[in-house]
């Protein structure tokens, strides 16, 4: 799945338009972006993916 293909189904599925879709998703590219450099390690890695799942399935 490409990023356009991404804001179309998360604006779907959000009910949210694609303009808003796309300002969210690139906010939080960067966050995952910051907090990947801050990590040590693959494992650490893969544990705050497993966190932030976690985070978006509680919501």
């Amino acid at each position: 799945m490409n990023k356009k293909e991404t804001l179309e189904k998360v604006s779907e599925l959000s009910q949210v338009t694609i303009a808003d879709c796309k300002k969210v998703l690139d906010a939080l590219e960067v966050v995952m972006q910051e907090e990947l450099a801050n990590r040590k390690g693959i494992r650490n890695i893969f544990d705050m993916l497993y966190k932030l799942i976690g985070v978006f399935k509680s919501k």
